[in-house]
Protein backbone atom coordinates (compact mmCIF):
# COMPACT_ATOMS: atom_id res chain seq x y z
CA UNK A 1 0.00 0.00 0.00
CA UNK A 2 1.21 3.58 -0.64
CA UNK A 3 0.26 6.43 1.27
CA UNK A 4 1.01 9.83 1.11
CA UNK A 5 0.56 12.33 3.12
CA UNK A 6 0.13 16.40 3.52
CA UNK A 7 2.84 16.02 0.38
CA UNK A 8 4.31 19.92 -0.61
CA UNK A 9 6.25 21.41 -2.62
CA UNK A 10 7.94 24.51 -2.91
CA UNK A 11 10.89 24.51 -6.20
CA UNK A 12 11.49 28.64 -5.65
CA UNK A 13 10.27 28.43 -1.83
CA UNK A 14 8.65 31.72 -2.25
CA UNK A 15 5.15 29.91 -0.31
CA UNK A 16 3.63 29.47 -3.76
CA UNK A 17 3.76 25.82 -3.73
CA UNK A 18 3.18 23.26 -6.71
CA UNK A 19 2.29 21.26 -4.66
CA UNK A 20 -0.28 22.16 -1.46
CA UNK A 21 -0.78 19.29 1.14
CA UNK A 22 -2.24 16.49 -1.02
CA UNK A 23 -2.90 13.34 0.32
CA UNK A 24 -4.57 9.87 -1.00
CA UNK A 25 -3.96 6.01 -0.17
CA UNK A 26 -3.31 3.29 -3.32
CA UNK A 27 -4.17 -0.08 -2.04
CA UNK A 28 -1.91 -2.95 -3.22
CA UNK A 29 -2.57 -4.21 -6.65
CA UNK A 30 -4.32 -0.85 -8.27
CA UNK A 31 -3.52 0.77 -11.34
CA UNK A 32 -3.31 4.57 -10.05
CA UNK A 33 -3.27 7.48 -12.20
CA UNK A 34 -3.29 11.37 -12.47
CA UNK A 35 -5.39 13.46 -14.31
CA UNK A 36 -5.31 16.87 -14.69
CA UNK A 37 -4.37 20.19 -16.40
CA UNK A 38 -0.84 20.96 -17.04
CA UNK A 39 1.10 22.36 -14.08
CA UNK A 40 -1.68 20.88 -11.86
CA UNK A 41 1.58 18.97 -10.15
CA UNK A 42 1.29 15.67 -11.14
CA UNK A 43 4.73 15.10 -12.41
CA UNK A 44 5.97 16.50 -9.12
CA UNK A 45 4.26 14.43 -7.18
CA UNK A 46 5.28 11.54 -9.06
CA UNK A 47 8.70 12.67 -8.23
CA UNK A 48 8.60 13.01 -4.93
CA UNK A 49 6.96 9.84 -4.43
CA UNK A 50 9.65 8.27 -6.13
CA UNK A 51 12.35 10.44 -4.74
CA UNK A 52 13.62 12.09 -7.48
CA UNK A 53 12.77 15.54 -5.50
CA UNK A 54 13.49 15.37 -1.92
CA UNK A 55 9.77 16.18 0.27
CA UNK A 56 9.75 19.32 1.74
CA UNK A 57 6.86 18.59 3.32
CA UNK A 58 4.73 15.67 3.92
CA UNK A 59 5.12 12.13 3.92
CA UNK A 60 5.32 8.99 1.35
CA UNK A 61 5.23 5.48 3.19
CA UNK A 62 5.39 2.08 1.04
CA UNK A 63 3.86 -0.13 3.12
CA UNK A 64 4.21 1.04 6.61
CA UNK A 65 8.09 2.05 5.56
CA UNK A 66 8.87 5.88 4.35
CA UNK A 67 10.27 6.85 1.70
CA UNK A 68 13.47 8.00 2.62
CA UNK A 69 14.28 4.59 4.77
CA UNK A 70 13.65 2.36 1.19
CA UNK A 71 16.40 0.51 -0.23
CA UNK A 72 17.96 0.64 -3.60
CA UNK A 73 15.67 -2.39 -4.35
CA UNK A 74 12.72 -0.29 -4.06
CA UNK A 75 13.20 1.08 -7.74
CA UNK A 76 12.38 -2.37 -8.50
CA UNK A 77 8.93 -2.64 -7.13
CA UNK A 78 7.87 0.36 -8.26
CA UNK A 79 6.39 0.86 -11.99
CA UNK A 80 5.68 4.70 -13.31
CA UNK A 81 5.50 6.34 -16.05
CA UNK A 82 5.98 10.62 -16.61
CA UNK A 83 4.43 12.12 -19.72
CA UNK A 84 7.56 11.10 -21.94
CA UNK A 85 6.78 8.24 -24.68
CA UNK A 86 7.40 5.05 -23.27
CA UNK A 87 7.06 2.68 -26.23
CA UNK A 88 9.61 3.00 -28.88
CA UNK A 89 8.03 2.76 -32.44
CA UNK A 90 10.50 1.24 -34.17
CA UNK A 91 10.09 -1.76 -31.85
CA UNK A 92 7.90 -4.37 -31.46
CA UNK A 93 5.50 -5.41 -29.22
CA UNK A 94 7.34 -7.75 -27.92
CA UNK A 95 10.87 -6.18 -28.24
CA UNK A 96 9.38 -3.30 -25.74
CA UNK A 97 8.58 -5.36 -23.25
CA UNK A 98 11.63 -7.19 -23.20
CA UNK A 99 13.01 -3.98 -22.98
CA UNK A 100 11.35 -2.41 -19.92
CA UNK A 101 11.90 -5.81 -18.27
CA UNK A 102 15.16 -5.25 -18.50
CA UNK A 103 15.59 -2.36 -16.62
CA UNK A 104 14.55 -4.90 -13.47
CA UNK A 105 17.15 -6.99 -11.52
CA UNK A 106 13.90 -9.05 -10.07
CA UNK A 107 12.20 -11.63 -11.98
CA UNK A 108 9.52 -10.01 -14.14
CA UNK A 109 6.34 -11.92 -16.22
CA UNK A 110 6.65 -13.56 -19.03
CA UNK A 111 6.30 -10.52 -22.00
CA UNK A 112 4.39 -13.29 -24.24
CA UNK A 113 1.85 -14.03 -21.34
CA UNK A 114 1.45 -10.23 -21.04
CA UNK A 115 0.49 -9.40 -24.45
CA UNK A 116 -2.09 -12.41 -23.76
CA UNK A 117 -3.60 -11.50 -21.06
CA UNK A 118 -4.28 -8.00 -22.21
CA UNK A 119 -5.68 -9.53 -25.37
CA UNK A 120 -2.89 -8.26 -27.65
CA UNK A 121 -1.04 -11.46 -28.57
CA UNK A 122 -1.12 -9.78 -32.41
CA UNK A 123 0.66 -6.97 -31.92
CA UNK A 124 3.94 -9.39 -30.27
CA UNK A 125 5.66 -9.08 -33.78
CA UNK A 126 4.11 -5.82 -35.01
CA UNK A 127 5.89 -2.59 -35.10
CA UNK A 128 4.63 -0.89 -31.97
CA UNK A 129 4.10 2.59 -34.45
CA UNK A 130 1.19 0.23 -36.40
CA UNK A 131 -0.40 0.27 -33.18
CA UNK A 132 -3.94 2.61 -32.33
CA UNK A 133 -2.09 4.46 -29.96
CA UNK A 134 0.27 7.32 -29.95
CA UNK A 135 3.44 5.42 -30.21
CA UNK A 136 6.78 7.48 -30.61
CA UNK A 137 8.70 6.34 -33.19
CA UNK A 138 12.13 6.42 -31.41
Amino acid sequence: MIEVRELTHDYEGKGKPSVKDVGFTIEDGTIFGFLGPSGAGKSTTQALMTGLLAIQHGSVTYDGVPLQEQGRRFYNRVGLSFEHPNVFGKLTGLENLRYHAGLYSVPTEDPKRLLEMVGLSDAANRRASSSSSTASDR
